[in-house]
């Protein structure tokens, strides 16, 4: 039997309300794990936001970190890559988000216990700080950004209720050389938009070819389940894509199958009905 690579957004994908995944859905990735499937949770969150879905996986299994830029083999956390953003840009991704009176929040990644650091707020969203109400011990207020360089830090996010502001700001991002920007709307509460910025080496896509690669998958094996336009990337990696009802027409216009929202158990049935062409 050749081995697969299931590759797995988690907000909008899988998920039915923050944190929360379906046991069925569990225990049927933990069946494909035992058989040798690659599973690998790709998201664009963080390890700290993420380790509350984890916590309940008791397989072996991979975590994507878009917006702190890593790959990690679970339970044992260990860290296959973590990438930082290019040096050098501080001023100019700064000054980005704030034109579009967004304030920037900068990740620490893995090897910094995940904190984020920001200046005080400008711009205060009341969904950046419902965030920041959870885990406030990794929240660290600075007095000045500048005292760091960007090398220090792994992405940069910020939330504005403004989607036209939020998606010229990605667009803005993008054209800076060494950076890959996305801008999307927020999968549960459909109010406000979330940017995340990181190198341009890193995309949801790097992680599903580099699992490819280190295990030999073809293409034909490797099924991706996204839902944002930051999930196109790993879509187009896929031999078989697949959407969400509802979805952008970006990731609907590439994938093979579209199927029902979490709650209705679209991504359950389709990996449910893969069990036949083990």
């Amino acid at each position: 039997m050749a081995k697969r690579i299931i590759s797995l957004d988690l907000d909008g994908t899988i998920l039915t309300e923050v944190h929360k995944i379906d046991t069925n859905l569990v225990q049927l990735l933990k069946k494909y794990a035992d058989r040798g499937d690659i599973i690998l949770f790709n998201t664009g969150r963080t390890l700290a936001y993420s380790r509350f879905v984890f916590e309940t996986i008791d397989f072996p299994f991979y975590g994507a970190f878009t917006n702190g830029v890593a790959l990690a083999h679970f339970p044992e956390g260990e860290i296959i890559y973590e990438i930082s953003l290019p040096g050098g840009l501080m001023d100019k991704i700064y000054n980005l988000f704030l034109k579009h009176k967004i304030d920037p929040v900068f990740q620490g990644g893995l090897r910094n216990n995940d904190k984020t650091f920001n200046e005080e707020l400008k711009y205060p969203n009341k969904d950046l700080l419902d965030v920041f109400s959870v885990d406030k011990d990794r929240r660290v207020q600075v007095k000045s950004l500048f005292k760091y360089p960007s090398e220090d830090f792994v992405s940069v996010f910020g939330c504005s209720g403004n989607g036209q502001e939020s998606m010229s700001l990605a667009e803005e991002l993008n054209a800076i050389k060494g950076l890959y920007s996305v801008a999307f709307l927020h999968s549960y509460n459909m109010t406000s938009y979330w940017i995340t910025a990181g190198s341009e080496s890193v995309n949801k896509g790097i992680p599903v070819k580099k699992l490819a690669e280190l295990y030999g998958v073809k293409p034909e094996n490797i099924y991706s389940f996204g839902n944002d336009r930051n999930d196109l990337p790993m879509l187009l990696a896929a031999g078989h894509p697949v959407t969400i009802e509802g979805s952008p027409e970006e990731l609907i216009k590439v994938s093979e199958s579209v199927v029902a929202i979490p709650e209705n158990h679209g991504v359950f049935n389709y990996l449910k009905s893969m069990d036949s062409r083990a």
